[in-house]
């Protein structure tokens, strides 16, 4: 029988309340797991409740389980990634399976007498990132397992966690990765912001987790939520107001501002208090909630939005601990090397920005938004550090190679003087390189080439003050769509998108219709499992599918641009009736707006992406209908070649410069041209100096990349001769060489080309 709402609230609670009151007891951890599964197995109604902890060397041991037999605990043992519960491991999120036996992945331990038994649904319990073990359910029919099941699973789990680290239970495995080291002690990492310092190291540290989960009054809890978000808008209020915010910066809290008003997010902190949660725990469970599920997505960028809602949520806990945000990070040295594992924006703009010389990073891109700010303050950033904090300790003297992605701790006397020198010399680079920006961008024979910057948030635009990018060549909507828990409606949407070309201040905008499906899933959308979602129901097919949705973005499209001209694009286009009928659609609204009475655009460019294979042999037959031609070349090329992009042992078994890839953009580019339709390409290869020389030289004089991209790619076009590179490149096209990158390398070193 379905349990309404308020019973299931009932139940947590009560569920919450039994397991606070057997970890207060003044008993051994065994003795208390043994009780936890028990409880949970009885509130939940299942006939099964197991917890494997994870052990050094990658094991997971069943270590209490109620239901199973009672001699399979501390004998039975999985690998990562063995059988369901290993699979849960390896992939720390929720998973749940009707139907065990039909799953290839299920592995039958006789010992534990799970022949009797159906259905599984298992949770990763996590101190932050680590894994320390997993908590599974089980039941003897079939069983499909409700969204609050796994809600009140995840919710125990938290509890374990806690009782666990704060019981010394924690693994003593060690997972992580250590960065390269030598004698010298130089980390070596990866480059996010170009740049050279030296000073003094300092640690960031973020706000622990929560340790009190179960609240004692739904009430207070509710009261002191409130009271928080009204600080925190305040706060971010204050800060938007400061004098040491620049008009760029400020965009950043206008985002932040918008989230701590989101009714969908608020009602999901809301809905977990009522379900007996402290207010700490309950943003914890949310911003976790929100993590596991962007934590999937293979697009980089929306991938680091990530570290955003983690700082929105350490800001709220702080404010419900009623701690201060801001005095906390003034004690900084002049010269300060600031070391994190990850940061927000915000965070990161909490600290005194004139004392701060460079930023280290244990994780960390170029889109994150943390090290975009720091871009646009001049600030050098090294990310992909695992373990940093083992090796630096708060005062070690540290010099950063912002360049090449070095950091030496405690150097010596010698390298320090080297950097010495190497800081004049880079003050002299930047003041050449700012010169650059007003250089109109053509190659050495003459062909202007217009350069583009790929965006999401207002935030992404600050790179378009500088003069550099000629305007957003794709403007990806899905975010806003990804992080809210409901669809936001049309008037939501058309404030983002009327901001997003307030800020580009005149120059154009393309915006990309939803493009969401794959590893981009909306919580309120349903999805069924797929078996390869990269090829399945994403993008422009859930777009026509639920032709609401477009729509309702088209209009938000419509309006955002008052008057103005209207870039629209359809991405994952296959076939050409799919970019008639979403045309169709887009007339559609125009001719309701108009009828309203609403100021319609006043020129329309409608184009489409080319990403899938099959588009381009319906070239000379589409190319009458559409206004521009962008092409992805990351989806292309993995359609092209077969292979999973999110896939890391055969991500680079293929090279875009090789000649089938190249080949192809030959033909799109050449059929483009005898059109007279303009093409672009809008990914990775158009924001890496090589791979932007080949596209030029193939006839592309369109590039959109990310901003970080920009001077590098325009040094390289001021630097060519197109007319010599294409007769180079065509004359090695018909090689059979694996790739022809090392053949171009060599010609632009050979002719002075800068990469």
């Amino acid at each position: 029988m379905e349990q309404t709402k308020t019973q299931q609230e009932i139940s947590a609670r009560r569920l919450l309340k039994r397991l606070r009151d057997v970890m207060i007891q003044e008993t051994s951890v065994q003795e208390k797991l043994n009780k936890i599964v028990e409880i949970v197995a009885e509130e939940l109604h299942t006939h099964v409740c197991s917890f494997y902890f994870l052990q050094p060397g990658d094991i997971l041991e069943l270590f209490a389980s109620y239901g199973l037999k009672a001699n399979a605990v501390h004998e039975t043992m999985l690998r990562m990634g063995e059988g369901l519960i290993g699979e849960i491991a390896v992939q720390k999120k929720a998973l749940s399976f009707p139907d065990v036996w039909d799953h290839p992945s299920f592995v039958y331990r006789p010992e534990t007498g799970e022949k009797l038994f159906k259905s599984l649904m298992g949770v990763p319990v996590l101190k932050g990132s680590q894994l320390l073990g997993v908590l599974a359910v089980q039941t003897e029919e079939s069983h499909d397992y409700e969204e609050d099941e796994i809600d009140i699973l995840e919710t125990v789990a938290m509890l374990l966690a806690q009782m666990l680290v704060s019981a010394d239970f924690e693994s003593k495995s060690d997972h992580i990765v250590k960065p390269k080291k030598d004698l010298q002690s130089r980390l070596e990492g990866v480059r996010l912001v170009s740049g050279m310092a030296v000073g003094k190291a300092y640690i960031h540290n973020r706000v622990a987790r929560v340790t009190d989960v179960v609240s004692s009054n739904e009430g207070t809890e509710l009261k002191r939520l409130n009271i928080a978000l009204e600080k925190m808008d305040k706060e971010l209020g204050e800060m938007l107001a400061s004098p040491d915010i620049n008009d760029e910066n400020a965009e950043i809290f206008e985002t932040y501002r918008m989230f701590t008003k989101d009714k969908g997010w608020i009602q999901k902190i809301t809905d977990y208090i009522h379900s007996g949660l402290t207010a700490e725990a309950s943003v914890q469970k949310v911003a976790d909630d929100i993590a596991e599920r962007m934590s999937m997505i293979a697009d980089p960028y929306l991938k680091e939005r990530i570290h955003d809602f983690q700082d929105l949520a350490d800001r709220l806990r702080q404010h419900l601990a009623g701690r201060n945000i801001i005095e906390k990070n003034k004690r900084l040295n002049q010269n300060t090397i600031l070391v994190a594992k990850s940061m927000g924006p915000a965070e990161f703009l909490d600290y005194d920005r004139t004392k701060i010389k460079a930023v280290l990073l244990e994780e960390g891109s170029p889109t994150m938004h943390a090290v975009i700010v720091a871009k646009s303050l001049g600030i050098p950033v090294i990310g992909s550090l695992p373990g940093i904090d083992s090796f630096i300790q708060k005062g070690d003297t540290i010099a950063v190679d912002g360049d090449n992605g070095f950091v030496f701790v405690n150097p010596a006397e010698d390298v320090l003087t080297d950097f010495n020198a190497r800081l004049d010399l880079l003050k002299k680079l930047r003041k050449k390189y700012e010169k650059l920006k007003d250089v109109k961008c053509q190659t050495l024979d003459g062909i202007p080439i217009s350069l583009n910057i790929n965006a999401g948030l207002a935030v992404d635009m600050l790179t378009l003050g500088d003069g550099m990018a000629d305007g957003i060549g794709l403007y990806r909507t899905e975010l806003p769509f990804m992080s809210t828990a409901q669809l936001p409606d049309t008037q939501t949407q058309t404030e983002i998108y009327k901001r997003a070309l307030i800020n580009a201040n005149g120059k154009p905008v393309v915006f990309r219709t939803l493009d969401i499906g794959s590893d981009k899933v909306l919580p309120y959308l349903q999805h069924r499992a797929e078996e390869n979602p990269a090829m399945g129901w994403r993008s422009i097919r859930i777009s026509l599918d639920r032709r609401s949705i477009l729509r309702a973005q088209l209009r938000a499209f419509i309006r955002a641009v008052n008057g103005a001209d209207l870039y629209i694009m359809f991405p994952m286009i296959a076939d050409i009736d799919e970019f008639i009928d979403a045309k169709k659609t887009l007339e559609i609204e125009l001719q309701r707006e108009s009828e309203k009475g609403r100021t319609l655009p006043k020129t329309i460019k409608v184009g489409t992406m080319l990403e899938v294979p099959s588009l381009t042999f319906q070239l000379r037959e589409l190319l009458p209908l559409v206004d521009f031609i962008s092409i992805g070349s990351n989806d292309l090329s993995q359609f092209l070649f077969a292979t999973d992009r999110s896939d890391p042992t055969i991500w680079e078994r293929y090279d875009a410069l090789s000649a089938p890839m190249l080949r192809a953009l030959k033909y799109i580019a050449d059929t483009c041209e005898e059109f007279n339709v303009p093409c672009s390409v809008c990914g990775e290869m158009a924001g890496k100096p090589l791979d932007a020389m080949a596209l030029v030289a193939l006839g592309i004089r369109r590039l959109s990349m990310n901003a970080s991209s920009l001077g590098a790619v325009k040094a390289m076009v001021l630097s060519m001769n197109a007319a010599e590179v294409r007769e180079y490149l065509l004359s090695i096209l018909s090689s059979k060489s694996h790739s022809l990158r090392e053949k171009l390398r060599n010609f632009a070193v050979d002719h002075g080309i800068v990469i």
